[in-house]
């Protein structure tokens, strides 16, 4: 199997590390491909924080992969931990085809959480890269990614799946992230 996975928080430079993979590989001569969700926000690329761009297809199903891994022999996905459970086994299958398959994405939700397409893909990968950022708040080392709404940390409440930046994002160490409790609901005195 050559299933590679690159995963950290938000702002760790896993889009950039799996940018550098695929270059790397075609300066091998190797026939690459790169795709992402198809509802990324950056339609057509894949982008790091570092300005880095490379072409990318949109990724919306099973049929999308097997058809960008035709004649391929790297393919790289950004963004797995959105993709549905269908496409993360198809990588699995590709990886243990001829095909070496290198992905980028989340390993924890806003609530720290795992993603369980990312989590699996690291029980089955060949390497794991867990890369790091700098918690903004403490300047620690950041393992996660805090959600903001009007600069204050989401409600768990909050959908899953909200595309976004820094404006939306920050990169904590596990003591400045806040996870906010569930609130709890009281019945009424009869």
């Amino acid at each position: 199997m050559s299933l590679e996975l690159v995963t950290g928080p938000m702002f760790s430079g896993k889009t950039h590390e799996l940018i550098r993979g695929l270059a790397a590989a075609e300066e091998r001569g190797e026939r690459v491909a790169a795709a992402k969700p198809s509802f990324d926000l950056d339609e057509g690329w894949l982008v790091s924080l570092a300005g880095v761009r490379r072409p990318a297809s949109p990724l919306a199903g099973v049929d999308d992969l097997v058809a960008l891994a035709r004649g391929r022999d790297v393919v790289g996905v950004d963004e797995v931990q959105f993709l549905a459970r269908e496409v993360v086994d198809g990588l699995v299958a590709l990886a243990d085809s001829s095909v070496r398959v290198l992905v980028a994405g989340l390993d924890l939700d806003f609530l720290g959480r795992p993603f369980p397409g990312v989590a699996l893909l690291a029980a089955c990968a060949a390497s794991v890269s867990t890369l790091t950022a700098v918690c903004v708040r403490c300047g620690d080392v950041a393992t996660r990614s805090q959600r903001l709404v009007d600069g204050r940390p989401a409600p768990r409440t909050s959908p899953l799946v909200q595309l976004g930046g820094g404006e939306l994002y920050e990169p904590r160490c596990v003591a400045c992230h806040v996870v906010p409790r569930a609130t709890r609901v009281r019945a009424p005195i009869a």
